[in-house]
C-alpha cells in the first residue's frame, strides 16, 4: 500500500494538512455563511408567515367592511323608500286638499253664476212682461182710436 501511495505521489503530511485546511474552511463557511443564511431564511419565513396572517386579517376586515357597507346601503335604501312613501303620502294629501278646495270654489262660483243667471232671467221676464203690457196697451189704444 505504501508503494501505491508513493506511486501516485501522495504525501501523508500534505493530506493531513489538507484535511485540517478543509475542516477550518468548512467551520469558517459554516460560521460566516451558513448561520447568517439560515438566519435570513428564518427571518424571511417569519415575514412571510406574518404577511399571510396580515392578509388573512385584511380579508376578514374587508369581509366585515363589505357586510357593514351592505347593511348601511340596505338601511339607506329603506330610509329612502320610507321618505319617498312619506313624501308621496303628504303630496297626495296636499293634492286632495287642493282638489277639494278647488271643488268648493268651483261649486261656489257655479252656484253664484246660477243665482246671477236666475236673477237675469227673472229681470228679463219682468222686462218682457212690462214690454208686453206696454205693447198691449198701445195695441188697445190703436184699436180704440181707429
Amino acid at each position: 500500500m505504501d508503494s501505491l501511495i508513493h506511486a501516485f505521489g501522495i504525501d501523508g503530511k500534505i493530506v493531513l494538512v489538507q484535511i485540517v485546511n478543509f475542516g477550518i474552511l468548512a467551520a469558517a463557511l459554516g460560521w460566516f455563511l451558513y448561520k447568517p443564511i439560515l438566519k435570513v431564511l428564518r427571518e424571511r419565513e417569519e415575514t412571510i408567515v406574518k404577511g399571510l396572517a396580515d392578509a388573512q386579517d385584511a380579508a376578514q376586515a374587508k369581509a366585515s367592511a363589505e357586510a357593514a357597507r351592505a347593511a348601511t346601503l340596505a338601511a339607506a335604501e329603506k330610509d329612502a323608500r320610507d321618505i319617498l312613501a312619506s313624501g308621496k303620502k303628504v303630496a297626495d294629501e296636499k293634492a286632495a286638499e287642493a282638489i277639494a278646495l278647488a271643488d268648493e270654489k268651483s261649486a261656489a262660483r257655479i252656484a253664484s253664476a246660477e243665482a246671477r243667471g236666475e236673477e237675469i232671467i227673472t229681470q228679463a221676464k219682468k222686462n218682457a212682461e212690462a214690454e208686453v203690457a206696454k205693447l198691449a196697451i198701445l195695441d188697445l189704444e190703436k184699436k180704440l182710436m181707429a
